[in-house]
């Protein structure tokens, strides 16, 4: 697909996969907060010693533009890593939303919040529009690791190691956010992280979910290379 990427339609094209899927992913998600009631409460042990954190909020919310950032990072740079995150992305939130209708969860973690400092109160903002459902595998883990393992491979990247160190720093204080401000389960970054890896290995082993890509490439160039 790379050797396509000098042509300005088929970029656009490739990059209006993920953007469409976004889209649909959106819509699918909304629906399911709607109808879907949760039948499953996800919940360790290991969440009780755990304090609620308000100071975590910071790198939480440093995932919606990290997340769209890195993806126009490698769409600018490297169009193979970008190809892999999409298709990572497009089959990983997929699966998400399966287990989310089929397998409705969710989690009795929050607490009331008593602090009247502008991170606590902005943390009950957030949990005015983030409900305590559909968080098993947790989305906002799987795309943090799904970000973190593009950059650390990186070609582009390789030789920007202070940027690949504060990637991975960050990717993690964003994963260990999701705990501490009770978002989150530490079941749901288990699933999260596993299916981010697992997926991670199986694609870069595949050809899985390449055909939509191939679509994008005008077909005067697909004649071509046949």
């Amino acid at each position: 697909m790379e050797q396509y990427w000098s042509d300005e339609r088929t970029r656009r094209r490739m990059l209006a996969v993920p953007i469409v899927y976004f889209v649909f992913y959106v819509v699918c998600f909304m629906l399911l907060e709607e109808y879907v009631r949760p039948k499953f409460w996800i919940s360790s042990d290991l969440d009780a010693y755990i304090p609620f954190c308000a100071a975590f909020l910071i790198p939480y919310l440093a995932w919606f533009p990290l997340v769209p950032g890195m993806f126009w990072y490698f769409y600018k740079r490297e169009p193979e890593s970008f190809i892999h995150l999409s298709r990572m992305t497009i089959i990983g939130l997929t699966i998400c939303l399966a287990i989310y209708a089929l397998f409705p969860n969710g989690q009795l973690l929050r607490r009331p919040i008593v602090g009247d400092d502008i991170l606590s109160q902005l943390v009950i903002l957030l949990r005015k529009t983030d409900t305590p459902t559909n968080v098993c595998p947790s989305i906002h883990v799987f795309m943090t690791v799904a970000v973190a393992l593009a950059g650390v491979r990186s070609r582009a990247m390789s030789t920007q190691r202070s940027r690949q160190a504060a990637l991975v720093v960050l990717s993690v204080l964003i994963c260990m956010s999701t705990v501490f401000l009770k978002q989150h389960s530490v079941v749901d970054v288990v699933c999260g992280v596993a299916l981010s890896l697992g997926l991670d290995m199986v694609l870069r082993r595949s050809s899985v979910g390449m055909g939509i890509f191939r679509a994008a490439v005008p077909r005067k160039n697909t004649a071509m290379e046949s």
